[in-house]
């Protein structure tokens, strides 16, 4: 397997694990201080989180990072991964 995919199946496997467990620590915590939620980003370059609510219902909402507005809908864990979204810290920047 080539570095790239092993990265991206970490990436993967990491945010099922996260979402599929709730883990708390990635919806509390965040290093700018905001707490939005757990943190994701995406291969456009665009950045999002999951509320800890809507995790915990199993509600796949995506908002976005810097406006709170509703990015996206899924079915599913895998329904998010597939369409490219994986959990990730947040840049300094945002």
């Amino acid at each position: 397997m080539l570095p790239r995919e092993e990265g991206r199946n970490d990436r993967t496997k990491r945010t099922r694990e996260t979402l599929e467990q709730v883990d708390i620590t990635a919806f509390m915590f965040d290093l700018s201080g905001m707490n939005k939620g757990c943190p994701l980003d995406h291969p456009d370059g665009r950045y999002g989180y999951i509320t800890l609510q809507d995790a915990l219902a199993e509600n796949w909402n995506i908002f976005d990072y810097k406006t709170d507005r509703l990015i996206g809908c899924y079915e599913s864990i895998d329904d998010l991964i597939e369409k490219g979204w994986n959990v990730c810290k947040v840049p300094e920047s945002l």
